[in-house]
């Protein structure tokens, strides 16, 4: 399948005429999601009820065309279930999906990122302005940064690609500067 028929079903699908801008990003969505390049992410934000949540929902439902599978991420429980119900499919926190417990020699317990056994997949990850670079104080987690830990589990997959999406007026996380 090549991106001007994978931009044509997505097009397809939705259930109204789309904007200018909305045609827009289904085409890059589409060019992105079958270029062979790796290790690039996709930036999908906008304002309250400019399309984010239809075209994300569009896209997950319409990937398997693409052979292509996907997987929704959020930084809450609240916002796996928000994603969840607008897509019709699972979604999980990202620190479930991407960290198994370790057992520590003290008896302790730490999260180490988890094997990705995915293969041309697509992780969509909702409320992503939640999400912080900084590395946290606490080691309980791999190297302490949740985003480097998610970029570094998804690129490790084979085929994997990253799609962040946000609201443009929300807030960043607290003690992050934009």
């Amino acid at each position: 399948m090549n991106a001007l028929l994978f931009y044509k079903l997505l097009s397809e699908k939705f259930s109204y005429r789309t904007t200018l801008m909305q045609d827009k990003v289904l085409a890059e969505l589409a060019g992105f999601v079958l270029s062979p390049d790796t290790g690039t992410v996709f930036l999908l934000k906008g304002f309250a009820g400019t399309g984010k949540t239809t075209v994300i929902s569009v896209l997950v439902n319409t990937l398997w065309k693409a052979a292509k599978g996907a997987v929704l991420l959020a930084p809450t429980g609240r916002a796996a279930k928000v994603i969840s119900g607008y897509s019709g499919q699972a979604a999980f926190t990202i620190h479930k999906k991407i960290y198994v417990p370790r057992k520590q020699k003290n008896g302790g317990i730490s999260f180490v990122l988890a094997p990705n056994t995915y293969r041309d997949t697509i992780f969509i990850v909702d409320e992503a302005s939640m999400i912080s670079d900084r590395p946290a104080d606490s080691r309980l987690f791999d190297n302490g940064s949740l985003l480097d830990d998610l970029m570094r589990y998804v690129y490790s997959g084979h085929g994997c690609k990253l799609i962040f999406t946000g609201d443009t007026a929300q807030l960043p996380p607290v003690h992050l500067n934009v």
